[in-house]
């Protein structure tokens, strides 16, 4: 995960109240910037209102609520901003009591800082929505799936996951913070997972329904057996036979990515032979006479000639 959620109860960098800020406005949102950067937001703050709207939609609320993102362009800015609390690695993260969103802007990664805004916009709606406790797996797969995180790099991280008996029980995701990085890694592609069965039950419906029910007063336990009739220890049982099916080896080989594999293999493997073969017929035209190499009819004329000049 390159973005992060500060769910503290944390007091705001004070450099993010210092001078030197522009701002933008569009309704429900704040984009605050540098003068640097005024070239690119005009298209940003259309771009990050759309993908409030979007999450809004799809968590089935939280339109009304408004946030503030301040962007930065370079790693000490955004150190400084985020008051160094941020892995080097970071390129947003979420103050959602504050409604506060950093994002750092990186060379040649817009579709990237999109993603990041809608994973950190998902977070600070449903902190707002939802007033009770909700699990990390909820919360964090909700924020992928809504940005739309998924990389081939995943699935393999799943398969060797169940390979090797490895798979994180869903409840142990609320340590996330404590794991390793390769743990915690996949413990937030098992969050996805956890949304995409969730949705593979119920339709994109189950998403705003369970918000829905804990907005209503029900436990998170209640609004997941009221959408999926299953309790939380049924569904994890469910969610793991689903994600065993899904990556199966013989599973793998059919996906789309994995198509999108095998024909850049083929790419790689086409080009390498064409290389391997030019540089065969390179050593041989440098081995060989170069009369041999001419049609019959050119080479007795040449041969016819040789003969005449002697």
């Amino acid at each position: 995960m390159r973005s992060l959620l500060i769910c503290l109860a944390v007091i705001l960098p004070s450099s993010l109240f210092a001078g030197g800020w522009a701002e933008l406005q569009a309704p429900g949102l704040v984009l605050r910037f540098h003068d640097s950067d005024r070239a690119s937001v005009g298209q940003l703050i259309d771009e990050l209102s759309k993908g409030r709207q979007e999450v809004a939609r799809h968590l089935g609320g939280g339109d009304g609520i408004g946030l503030t993102v301040y962007l930065t362009s370079s790693e000490t800015a955004f150190r400084e901003v985020t008051g160094g609390r941020i892995p080097h690695w970071g390129i947003g993260c979420a103050f959602p009591a504050e409604r506060t969103i950093v994002l750092r802007k990186m060379p040649g990664q817009h579709e990237a800082l999109l993603q990041t805004a809608r994973h950190e916009i998902s977070h600070i709606l449903l902190y707002h929505l939802v007033s009770g406790r909700i699990p990390v797996w909820f919360n964090e797969g909700v924020a992928m799936w809504v940005a739309r995180e998924w990389r081939l790099r995943q699935s393999a991280e799943v398969f060797y996951a169940l390979f090797s008996g490895g798979l994180v029980p869903l409840d142990e995701i609320d340590e996330v913070l404590g794991f390793s990085s390769a743990r915690a890694n996949l413990a937030y592609t098992e969050s996805l997972l956890a949304i995409t069965y969730l949705i593979h039950l119920g339709g994109e419906e189950a998403v705003p329904r369970i918000v829905a029910l804990l907005r209503k007063g029900d436990s998170f336990e209640q609004a997941l057996q009221g959408t999926t009739g299953l309790s939380s220890t049924e569904f994890e049982r469910h969610w793991k036979g689903y994600v065993s099916r899904r990556f199966s080896a013989g599973a793998l080989m059919v996906t789309a990515q994995a198509l999108w594999f095998y024909m850049t293999i083929l790419v790689v493997a086409v080009y390498f032979g064409v290389r391997i073969r030019n540089r065969r017929r390179m050593r041989e035209w440098e081995t060989e006479d170069p009369v041999d190499s001419l049609p019959l009819n050119l080479r007795l004329k040449v041969s016819r000639r040789e003969d005449h000049q002697l």
